[in-house]
């Protein structure tokens, strides 16, 4: 039997058999579930947005009630206008947050403090429109603000950064769970020693790692799919632009999964009874969440610093902090391409140490296996 051939079958036998659970499906349908759910209760308690718009005297009669019928094909907008006695005056109370925006009609401007709010610039421009009774293409008012725009993150890119990284979190340490589950029950059972006499040890390995990562792989993707396109719909009350970093959330759970993936395998192998398979894991799963809260740290201080471009770029925590990096604050093309390559480069030589201790440890009985045990016998061989 050829190694591709091998890897094939027993990754196909870790679909099939995890398919079978229970808890898979169930988990699935309830991620699914929260993901949805979330989006009709943010449309059903939504809070209404109402903007102050201030404008000089003196008011032309029938604007306030064209910015309230503006604002009508949005649900959740409210105009307030308030008359100021001058466009200084406009500009002061701008200045110091009492509106929103200073619509300027002797000028057509509509002002803003720093940024500009999309969706407010068209009610206003909908309604001086409709109130001159023009029509469009050009647009009838100019827009500016009085300071440079702020580079805030916005709460919907937060949000994507830290449940995202959560998710990664928790996906790596569950799946990276059943990897330890699997080999230990094959290990006890002694069907490891009936399928080692046809397979080779790295082939096994592998098989295990593909089968359970792809189940991962298409759960992760039927999430972050459905978030994705929630977002880019306008479902969610966010930027469209933020979909790209939902889904980059998908291949770096793949790279992820391989890095950490064989680290659970091997440590299922130097177990020693069904019993110490909760705790065989646990080494990568504190890495894991050692990794985690560096990263939430370096992202909540400084997501420009120092440390938050080391943990991008360093293969142990990349595929936890690049994605959330990327929604907060955007990650360099170069620091994408170095992380890449070396999480690859770790892949390979943790592949190469991990399977050699791996091999070892399936065919060892008694007491649990150290890996500096496992490894002097593998340089016996």
């Amino acid at each position: 039997m050829s190694g591709r051939t091998a890897i094939a079958l027993i990754a196909w036998r870790e679909i099939r058999e995890r398919t079978r659970s229970k808890a898979f499906l169930a988990s699935t349908l309830v991620l699914l579930a929260l993901v949805g759910g979330s989006a009709v209760l943010g449309r059903m308690f939504d809070p209404t947005t109402t903007y102050r718009v201030a404008v000089a005297e003196p008011a032309p009669p029938g604007l306030g009630a064209a910015l309230q019928h503006a604002a009508e094909p949005f649900d959740d907008a409210k105009v307030q206008l308030r008359v100021v006695a001058s466009p200084a005056a406009g500009r002061q109370a701008l200045e110091a947050e009492e509106v929103d925006a200073l619509l300027l009609l002797s000028d057509d401007r509509l002002v803003f403090r720093a940024n500009v709010d999309a969706k407010a610039a068209a009610v206003a421009d909908a309604a001086v429109r409709a109130h001159r009774r023009q029509l469009p293409p050009a647009p009838e008012l100019a827009i500016t603000t009085l300071h440079p725009p702020d580079e805030e993150t916005t709460d919907a890119a937060i949000l994507v950064a830290y449940v995202g990284s959560l998710l990664l979190l928790t996906s790596l340490a569950f799946y990276g769970q059943w990897v330890v589950t699997g080999v230990v029950e094959e290990k006890n059972n002694r069907v490891v020693e009936l399928i080692l006499s046809t397979v080779r040890p790295r082939h096994l390995l592998a098989g295990k790692v593909i089968g359970i990562g792809l189940l991962g792989f298409a759960q992760l993707a039927l999430v972050a799919g459905l978030a994705a396109a929630l977002l880019v719909s306008g479902v969610f009350d966010a930027p469209a632009e933020l979909g790209g970093d939902v889904a980059l959330v998908i291949p770096w759970f793949a790279l992820g999964f391989a890095l950490y993936a064989v680290a659970y395998a091997a440590a299922g192998a130097l177990a020693s009874r069904q019993q110490n398979a909760d705790t065989a894991g646990q080494p990568v799963t504190y890495t894991l969440l050692g990794v985690y809260f560096a990263g939430y740290v370096a992202l909540s201080s400084a997501p420009d610093g120092l440390l938050a471009h080391a943990l991008t770029v360093f293969p142990v925590s990349a595929p936890l902090v690049l994605p959330a990096r990327s929604a907060l604050v955007g990650v360099p093309l170069w620091e994408h391409a170095l992380a890449l390559v070396l999480v690859i480069a770790s892949i390979y030589a943790l592949v190469r140490f991990a399977g050699r201790v791996y091999a070892q440890g399936l065919l060892h009985g008694g007491s649990r296996l150290g890996v500096r045990a496992a490894w002097r016998l593998t340089q016996q061989r």
